[in-house]
């Protein structure tokens, strides 16, 4: 029998119980993974979640968790607030970790993480593994065999109506009852929910981000979750301007209105520009869990009738069952890291792209507040974020 990695998980919210638990309980992920540990603070969930997805163990605190369980990698699951400590404590303790978007919120954070990774000698896969899937690294590849032409701007952002909206949160079991209420407090926003893909995308392709600007408020004041009251602390109208060197910009945005035809992402050049359809613009006859075979038209002077559709690869990992399963991108990116500590690699989703992402979008926010364009310290090789 080949070796399994023995994994702990915590967070077992909205995105673990929809994406991660069903997604490793199937039988070719429970061929690598050895389910050891859950944890969750809400009374009940974490023995609810080992009896129904059969994790051996159950707790309701973290350290507890890491102390006692015998895991040697951790899932980090949790609302984007608590990853900072909780990476650091699992790294602290020699685990390898995998660490949902954002990896932190703060530069200094990030700089922490990276830096106990590399002197504990750890794996550490910092969602979101955009270089990992399609379209992501076939669009760097045209753009670095100059389909394009010279890259002059691109475009890439994210729209959602609101967390209190998703109808798994509508129920009011142990499982189900999972309140939205951290995602429009300091550490939540679109921003670092979301938009963090497109700058992970623009990144991964165009390379790193040298100076930022923005705009960035508060649209809704309140919102509703059932019968409670939500005041919005964080922003959640996000419009980020960046600018990569060379008179190459960008625009990213991020925002928690419902969204419209604008698509995913979009890059345009002298000789060609190619675009990645926004939600309902997936490939005919692809399935509709998740959505990833999104549409990618590339038009330019060098293809022959001066447009077409790519043809691409399957996600990895997402193969079988798990192709009607939602998450699949966060199941990819687990199944990375225990492939990479299984054949001693290091993790593509690494936690350097994550925190050159983490310093822009925290100078983006700072910028808005002080009305003027800054400086992005950190850098990025972009052949080390090739998938």
């Amino acid at each position: 029998m080949s070796r399994k990695v023995k994994v702990g998980l915590v967070g077992l919210g909205s995105l673990a119980q929809r994406g991660i638990l069903p997604h490793t309980f199937q039988d070719d992920a429970r061929e690598k993974i050895d389910a050891v540990a859950v944890c969750d603070n809400v009374p009940g969930r974490a023995e609810a979640v080992a009896e129904k997805w059969r994790w051996r163990e159950a707790y309701t605190d973290y350290d507890e968790m890491i102390a006692r369980a015998d895991i040697e990698a951790v899932l980090i699951a949790t609302p984007i607030p608590l990853h900072y400590r909780q990476v650091m404590t699992a790294l602290q303790a020699g685990k390898h970790v995998y660490v949902q978007k954002s990896m932190t919120t703060t530069l200094a954070e990030a700089d922490d993480v990276v830096r106990t990774a590399r002197r504990k000698g750890l794996k550490l896969c910092a969602s979101p593994g955009e270089m990992l899937r399609p379209p992501f690294p076939q669009i760097r590849d045209l753009v670095q065999k100059g389909m394009l032409g010279r890259i002059y701007w691109a475009l890439a952002g994210m729209q959602s109506s609101g967390h209190e909206n998703e109808a798994f949160r509508r129920e009011d079991d142990v499982l189900s009852n999972v309140d939205p209420t951290w995602y429009y407090k300091p550490g939540g926003g679109p921003v670092y929910d979301m938009t963090v893909y497109c700058l992970h995308e623009l990144t991964g392709i165009l390379g790193p981000v040298k100076r930022v600007s923005a705009m960035s408020g508060i649209g809704l004041p309140v919102r509703h979750w059932k019968d409670k009251e939500i005041t919005v602390e964080m922003d959640d109208n996000t419009i980020l301007s960046l600018d990569f060197g060379e008179n190459v910009f960008g625009v990213a945005f991020g925002a928690n209105c419902r969204g419209g035809v604008l698509p995913r992402l979009a890059i345009f050049g002298t000789e060609g520009t190619v675009q990645v359809a926004g939600s309902g613009g997936r490939r005919p006859g692809a399935p509709a869990a998740g959505g990833y075979r999104q549409r990618v038209t590339l038009a330019s002077s060098h293809v022959e009738g001066g447009e077409m559709d790519l043809d691409l690869p399957e996600m990895p990992y997402r193969v079988g069952p798990h192709r009607e399963i939602g998450e699949a991108h966060g199941y990819a990116d687990v199944m990375h890291l225990i492939d990479c500590i299984l054949e001693d690699r290091d993790p593509i989703p690494s936690g350097e792209h994550a925190r050159h992402v983490i310093e822009v979008i925290e100078k983006g926010y700072r910028a808005a507040r002080e009305r003027r364009t800054l400086e992005v310290e950190t850098t990025l090789d972009v052949q080390q974020v090739a998938g």
